[in-house]
């Protein structure tokens, strides 16, 4: 299932709405967000790993502030997409579950758009924040963000029907394609042209995020959900984590 979902989650980024979208969104650069937070914990420049770089909309903004960055993507067209972008900077794709890079090569890393939460399986996620750390140096920063579970609101029928499904159904033998408690499938259409695209994401709680990083050995700095996106954007604020490898 893993690997279905795995290929699920390239497929959706790989469409010709996804592409339309992160084409044109490379050149938006940071988040007012994501700003805050680099220019708060980023403290001097250094090695950046960009994780989930996509067509490069966090990944340009680092190069022009002479960070020394890497970019990676596990979908092929978008790194494709990057490359034609903007020359001069070091896309590769890559997989955040198995990092090719040496121990202790990065001062800071970044995983935007709440990309670790694209990640199919609560293992992999889990093995995706340690492989963050051990490719960070003592004392690196590590970002990502997440839209976390609430049960309470609008929200609290949509989670009680998730429960019944995952909890009752799935163990009586009903075929049921979530992996863990909090996946969801939904559709949105992107692009110029309103492409439909079918999207996975997992929707985890904060607690469960904190006992994950605990777990890889990050020290966690600060958790925020009070910073949004834009000017334009104001609600569905994703909760950031700032994380710290301490040894």
């Amino acid at each position: 299932m893993k690997t279905n979902l795995k290929n699920r989650v390239i497929k959706q980024f790989s469409s010709k709405g996804a592409q339309s979208k992160y084409t044109k969104e490379a050149k938006n650069g940071f988040w007012l967000s994501e700003e805050h937070f680099i220019n708060k914990y980023f403290i001097k420049k250094g090695k950046v790993l960009d994780i989930g770089c996509g067509t490069g909309r966090a990944t340009i903004p680092f190069s022009k502030l002479n960070y020394d960055i890497i970019g990676i993507d596990l979908v092929p067209v978008m790194i494709k997409i990057a490359k034609e972008i903007t020359k001069g900077i070091d896309y590769r794709i890559g997989d955040v579950t198995k990092l090719d890079f040496p121990n202790n090569t990065f001062d800071y890393a970044l995983f935007s758009n709440v990309g670790w939460t694209s990640i199919p399986g609560g293992k992999e996620r889990q093995k995706a924040l340690q492989e963050i750390y051990t490719v960070l140096k003592n004392g690196g920063i590590f970002i990502f963000n997440i839209f976390p579970r609430k049960y309470f609101g609008e929200l609290m029928v949509f989670w009680a029907k998730k429960w019944i499904k995952f909890f009752i159904l799935k163990p009586l033998g009903f075929t049921i394609f979530e992996e863990d408690f909090g996946d969801i499938f939904f559709r949105r259409k992107t692009g110029k042209n309103q492409y439909e695209t079918n999207l996975y994401l997992h929707v985890p709680s904060i607690r469960g995020v904190k006992k994950d990083i605990s777990k890889a050995g990050f020290k966690i700095l600060e958790i925020n959900g009070k910073m949004q996106k834009s000017d334009k954007i104001k609600k569905h604020l994703p909760v950031f984590f700032i994380c710290k490898k301490s040894i």
